[in-house]
């Protein structure tokens, strides 16, 4: 074990300045330690996508469609799921954006868990990506106490729920890609 390190402790990424992270591990967000609220979850909020991105990324795509859960749950639909959960909540929920496009409808509510054969996962990692980014820059422009446009949500909780729904999602695919490919692990290690 590291000098310094406990376990169930890892060793700081770097001196922390108070920011969302104080660096990124193997490819993974380390949580600034000394943040201040939003920077906080901010920080665990990457971390999470970045477990996500790290836990089906480089995966063969055939072997991750290859299982399903009973209901029919993907790898492939997780990841696109959890890219229109964040544009529903940060930019249509909290910011009132309109004419934004989900892939789910009325007619097919969990739509976006259906993915075509054609769609690679490397491209539904760069969308969610992409997605990240823009709802970042939402939330950067707003405070925490800010109230969504719809709703009455309060930043604070919308981000609090993105946490919690990117970890649950992070956890199927654990299961997932352990059934696709006997690949395991909590986070990348060197």
């Amino acid at each position: 074990m590291p000098a310094g390190a406990r376990a169930g402790h890892p060793v700081p990424v770097s001196d922390d300045g108070g920011g969302a992270t104080t660096g990124r591990r193997h490819g993974v967000a380390e949580p600034g330690h000394r943040a201040d609220e939003a920077g906080a979850l901010l920080g665990f909020l990457q971390r999470q996508r970045d477990l996500v991105a790290w836990k089906v990324g480089g995966a063969d795509d055939a072997a991750l469609r290859a299982v399903a859960t009973p209901t029919g749950l993907t790898a492939h639909g997780v990841v696109r799921h959890l890219e229109n959960v964040e544009r529903d909540w940060v930019r249509r929920v909290f910011a009132g954006e309109q004419g934004l496009a989900f892939d789910w409808t009325d007619e097919d509510p969990d739509g976006e868990l259906h993915v075509p054969v054609g769609v690679p996962m490397a491209a539904l990692l760069a969308a969610y990506a992409e997605e990240s980014r823009r709802c970042d820059a939402v939330v950067a422009a707003a405070s925490l106490d800010d109230v969504s446009s719809t709703g009455g949500f309060r930043l604070r909780w919308i981000l609090l729920h993105l946490v919690e729904e990117t970890a649950r999602h992070l956890g199927h695919l654990d299961l997932l890609r352990e059934l696709a490919d006997g690949a395991v692990g909590e986070e990348p290690s060197a």
